[in-house]
C-alpha cells in the first residue's frame, strides 16, 4: 500500500509540474532517466527523460493546461518495478499567435495513462508512459 500511495504523489508531481511548467521539478522527481513518452494520436514516441522533456516544453511553451487523473490501477510487480492504469482529462488552452493544428485554441480530451514505474534509489518514477484519448474536441475560438 505504502508504494501504490507513493506512485500516486509521483503522478500528483507530473501533472502539478507540467501544468505549471516546472521542468525542472519534471526532471528531478517525475521521470527514470531512460524514460519513454508515446502519443499515438501525433504518432509520436520520445525517449530519453531529457529528450522528452524537451519536447514536452517545446509542445506547450504558450500553452496553458489543465490535466486530471483519476481512478488509478496501480499493480505493484516486484519491489522495485510496478504498472499503471490512469483515467485522465486535459484541457489546453492556447493563444492566438500560437493556435493548435492551425486554427485551434481550447484541445478538451479524455482517455488513459498506461504506465510502467521502476523504484530507483531517490523513489519511484515514471519510466514509461503512454496517452490515449478515447475522445478529442478541437474549438476554435478566435
Amino acid at each position: 500500500l505504502l508504494a501504490i500511495e507513493e506512485i500516486k504523489q509521483l503522478k500528483a508531481k507530473y501533472f502539478y509540474a507540467l501544468d505549471h511548467k516546472d521542468w525542472e521539478m519534471w526532471r528531478r522527481e517525475v521521470w527514470a532517466p531512460d524514460a519513454r513518452l508515446e502519443v499515438p494520436e501525433m504518432n509520436k514516441v520520445v525517449e530519453p527523460a531529457d529528450v522528452l522533456i524537451a519536447w514536452v516544453k517545446e509542445q506547450s511553451a504558450d500553452q496553458v493546461s489543465v490535466h486530471h487523473g483519476h481512478m488509478p490501477i496501480i499493480e505493484i510487480t516486484s519491489p522495485a518495478t510496478a504498472t499503471g492504469i490512469w483515467a485522465m482529462e486535459d484541457r489546453l488552452y492556447r493563444s492566438r499567435e500560437f493556435p493548435l493544428n492551425g486554427d485551434t485554441s481550447y484541445v478538451i480530451g479524455f482517455g488513459h495513462y498506461r504506465e510502467t514505474y521502476v523504484k530507483l534509489q531517490e523513489g519511484w518514477r515514471i519510466q514509461t508512459t503512454r496517452l490515449t484519448r478515447l475522445r478529442t474536441r478541437y474549438v476554435q475560438v478566435y
